[in-house]
């Protein structure tokens, strides 16, 4: 009756708004984020680069981008309390279901500021501890034991290193693969009119 409430299958009731973070055409085929063609975006960035403008509105110097690939590499370790969640789940939980209550448990070990050096550390904290969360939930789920991130790998590297890494033998990054995980995670960064936004 408004006009203001859509309604969408796929989520039920949504609230139809203009985003400035990402602009979709799916009939004509069009994905931009803060005005970047997802091409363009998915041949010359990496999943961080883009997170970070959709975080900040704006692609990263050089200079921006490496003082958020370092404070990512710094805070993709969990505190090893945390460990005691997972085993706390069976080995037959889903995977989704562990992250999503892992995630909610980060509050309790991190402080909730509001100021904006919290909040930036936050989204640090967040996006550096996914990966690191993501694999330890899919490596409870098929019972073997967890790989630890590490610095020196890009941040689709780090996550298939620790999804597939065995403590018995060498794991070989598969850049191929490095580069089609960081092009998944770019096209579905943000979608506009969904939950992430």
């Amino acid at each position: 009756q408004t006009g203001a409430i859509t309604v969408d299958p796929g989520f039920a009731n949504t609230g139809s708004c203009e985003s400035a973070i990402t602009f979709i055409d799916g009939e004509k085929g069009i994905l931009r984020y803060r005005g970047y063609s997802i091409e363009d975006l998915a041949e010359h960035s990496s999943f961080l680069d883009v997170a970070y403008l959709l975080i900040y509105g704006q692609l990263p110097t050089r200079d921006e981008l490496d003082v958020f690939h370092t404070e990512i590499a710094r805070h993709s370790l969990l505190h090893e309390d945390m460990k005691r969640f997972f085993e706390g789940y069976p080995a037959s939980a889903p995977p989704m279901s562990v992250l999503s209550a892992i995630v909610s448990s980060l509050s309790a070990s991190y402080p909730n500021g509001q100021s904006e050096e919290d909040v930036n550390l936050n989204i640090i904290r967040l996006l550096a501890k996914l990966n690191t969360i993501a694999a330890f939930s899919f490596k409870k789920s098929i019972g073997q034991p967890y790989i630890y991130p590490r610095n020196d790998l890009s941040y689709a590297g780090d996550f298939l290193h620790m999804m597939f890494a065995v403590p018995s033998e060498e794991y070989e990054v598969n850049e191929l693969l490095v580069r089609t995980l960081d092009m998944l995670l770019i096209l579905h960064a943000d979608h506009e009119q969904n939950c992430s936004t």
